[in-house]
């Protein structure tokens, strides 16, 4: 495993993407077509000509208020992490030992009503169930129920340190759609499975729970 140098590069600045979307009110349709399109043989040759058809099958820049480039780059990610997430299916249901990374920013609260405990040793939040609704919660009581250790943490440097002694076969990591693409380049020994966020920002963030429920086997 390169965690060594995963870390380095995690340890850099990152700006992930210089702007903000939000993919909640796209259809539950336009979620299925990406997932179907990772399936297509060829797809990385046909990558931008399928991303610009999505957008404008889905009226996506007017939706979200992209302008179309950006509208753009957001689904080549979104395409891109669900073909090497179905490269590596197989593999990654074999394995037995699994972690779950969540990212703290989504959850409910990001102030004191949030009731998680940061552990340093970790490092981790706790999530302590304060609110039924909160999207870190359910992701964690569905995560676990199926066997996985669940972390909940505030940036990809904390990554390296827990796979350093984890001892994981495999991982599913929640993020924006860069953050799993660079994740991906120097975790390419571990099968993985990525779940881009569907809305980014340094707060409230979302990410689609079925798409979760899907690679967590």
């Amino acid at each position: 495993m390169k965690v060594k140098s995963f870390k380095k590069k995690l340890n850099r600045k990152q700006v992930p993407y210089r702007f903000n979307f939000d993919l909640s009110a796209v259809p539950r349709q336009f979620f299925e077509e990406i997932l179907r399109a990772s399936y297509e043989r060829g797809i990385h040759k046909r990558m931008a000509n399928k991303a610009m058809y999505l957008v404008r099958m889905f009226k996506l820049d007017e939706l979200t208020g992209l302008d179309l480039q950006n509208a753009i780059t957001v689904v080549e990610d979104m395409l891109e992490i669900c073909i090497m997430s179905e490269m590596g299916r197989r593999k990654f249901g074999n394995a037995k030992r699994k972690a779950l990374f969540l990212p703290h920013c989504s959850r409910k609260y990001m102030d004191s009503r949030c009731k998680a405990i940061f552990d340093e040793s970790i490092p981790s939040y706790l999530c302590q169930k304060c609110s039924s609704d909160c999207l870190i919660r359910r992701a964690i009581e569905i995560a676990e129920e199926r066997g996985y250790d669940v972390y909940v943490v505030p940036g990809g440097s904390c990554i390296p340190k827990i796979l350093e002694r984890g001892g994981y076969d495999a991982v599913v990591g929640v993020a924006c759609g860069m953050e799993l693409k660079l994740a991906s380049k120097f975790l390419s020994n571990i099968p993985a499975q990525g779940i881009p966020l569907v809305k980014n920002g340094c707060s409230l963030t979302r990410f689609d729970l079925d798409s979760l429920k899907r690679a967590l086997i």
